[in-house]
């Protein structure tokens, strides 16, 4: 800012919006290369290898930006497989400031575009993973960027039907990312039901063939279920579970919720996502906003009560609250403007604090001493993004890599990691109760009768049960060390199975 006139010029938010843009991604391009792969992204990497219409437990577009990003740079290092969630992020980041200012003022789409940045589950996991959240992300906001333009621009639509078509096109690929973007096409209907004024577009063709056209766009997904038995729609169909109260759970899942948005905005994001559902249809803006917030958030925070879920499936409801919180950041501002920018200003010092952590603690692993994350991992989330480079290398020493090795895991996340460390030229078994879509990769019955090495992290003996009933004897070899700055953080314990054969289901 600078003085002209004896007033403070302050610099236009769209350019301070696209300073943010390009900073974050910097950051995040730099993080991509340094950290490895987690086991999702591990599991991710494998199965681009090979395409495929669809996976068992996911809709299929991350793993086919993967696959792009592999090919062409022809490298599977993290910084190249990242970098189509990196950027698609940095235009999410712009989605939602357009969204935002449209719907609510530039003000609002600042307060919105810096909490978007700031909340570590989308700023961080899927600003840059290699997982489905990324895109969703992207296609969800790119959607409702053009129904905010059919909804609410006053001006004349010369072609309403193409807006339509466009809506269809993103909603399906939304929904070819992650299939609880259905949410938002749920949140659409009922708004067209429920506020008078927008009744009239259900007589027009514009949102039926909106629906056709996501539906076209999400076959692939159809297509290759119906040629694997429905065995995707079976895998997110056992996640229900039985009935049954558990508060424990219940507790367990809003604590996640908090911690991954962090407590200092998941309450405000809440308390003006319950504003605008008082509100109700008397603000139609924001209703909408509400309603493809609230189905998610309280379908999958309410599944808890039953079965354990994953804190993460209602981000994408959590990401409609971000508008709202902008428009009553912006409100504050007016009214208390020290308190509103020294509270976010607060929120940016702890967040980058908690970043320096943990690169730190990734790079070095000061924080946490080696042998006590050797002993429990779980105590160091760090040590899930070290990739097992040094597996491949402890095997060629003993010249256990010839030509034509299979190598096995049984769990599906050690298997993943285990299938990225050793390259594509080094088929990975999944000696497994649960497959997931190792059983789609290739054949593994090919292998039958096969001697192969077994991987199993030390921390979980309880495996090799599982393993074992898989081959007809499982005999034990040297372990291998993960280590990160010279300590051990991880031993991965091998053995030699003995004839692998499949047993009946």
């Amino acid at each position: 800012m600078a003085p002209r006139g004896g007033e403070i010029v302050v610099m236009p938010i769209r350019r301070i919006v696209l300073l943010i843009i390009a900073f974050g991604t910097a950051a995040r391009l730099v993080l991509a290369g340094i950290t490895g792969f987690g086991y999702d992204e591990s599991y991710m990497v494998g199965n681009a290898r090979l395409f495929s219409l669809s996976y068992v437990d996911h809709a299929p577009l991350h793993v086919w930006l993967a696959g792009a990003a592999e090919w062409f740079f022809g490298s599977e290092a993290t910084i190249f497989v990242r970098m189509p969630f990196v950027l698609m992020f940095a235009g999410s980041v712009w989605l939602m400031y357009r969204l935002t200012a449209r719907l609510f003022g530039e003000r609002a789409g600042l307060w919105a575009t810096i909490a978007f940045n700031l909340a570590p589950v989308f700023s961080f996991s899927h600003a840059s993973w290699v997982l489905p959240d990324g895109p969703a992300i992207f296609f969800l906001l790119a959607t409702a960027n053009v129904l905010e333009r059919i909804l609410f621009d006053e001006r004349p639509m010369r072609s309403p039907l193409a807006w339509w078509l466009a809506a269809g096109l993103l909603a399906g690929l939304a929904l070819l990312s992650k299939y609880n973007a259905a949410f938002l096409i749920a949140a659409v209907f009922v708004y067209l039901v429920t506020v008078p004024s927008a009744r009239r577009y259900l007589t027009t063709p514009g949102p039926w063939l909106a629906a056709v056209i996501a539906a076209i766009v999400f076959l692939p997904v159809v297509v290759w279920n119906l040629e694997h038995t429905l065995v995707g729609l079976y895998f997110q169909t056992r996640r229900i579970g039985a009935p049954g109260l558990q508060l424990g759970l219940f507790a367990e899942d809003i604590g996640g919720e908090l911690l991954y948005l962090t407590p200092w905005l998941g309450v405000p994001f809440f308390i003006s996502l319950v504003k605008a559902l008082r509100a109700g249809r008397r603000d139609p803006r924001g209703w909408l906003l509400a309603l493809a917030a609230v189905g998610p958030i309280a379908v999958f925070t309410f599944f808890a009560l039953w079965q354990r879920g994953l804190p993460h499936w209602s981000m994408p409801g959590w990401l409609f609250a971000i508008p709202l919180f902008g428009r009553d950041a912006a409100q504050l501002a007016v009214r208390r403007p020290r308190f509103a920018r020294g509270y976010m200003a607060a929120t940016a010092a702890v967040f980058a604090v908690i970043l320096a952590l943990f690169v730190f603690q990734f790079e070095l692993g000061g924080l946490i001493p080696a042998p006590v994350v050797a002993r429990n991992a779980a105590l160091d989330p760090t040590v899930d993004l070290i990739n097992w480079t040094q597996l491949r290398s402890a095997l060629e020493e003993r010249g256990l890599l010839p030509p034509g090795t299979v190598v096995a895991s049984p769990l599906w996340m050690y298997a993943g990691k285990t299938s990225y460390a050793l390259g594509p030229g080094v088929p990975v078994v999944c000696v497994c109760d649960d497959f997931q879509h190792f059983a789609y990769r290739y054949d593994q019955h090919q292998w039958a009768g096969r001697d192969m090495i077994i991987v199993v992290p030390e921390r979980d003996p309880w495996l090799w049960p599982v393993a074992a009933k898989f081959f007809d004897a499982v005999e034990p070899m040297p372990p291998v060390a993960i280590t990160r700055n010279g300590q051990t953080v991880m031993t991965l314990d091998l053995a030699l199975g003995k004839n692998l054969h499949f047993p009946p289901k």
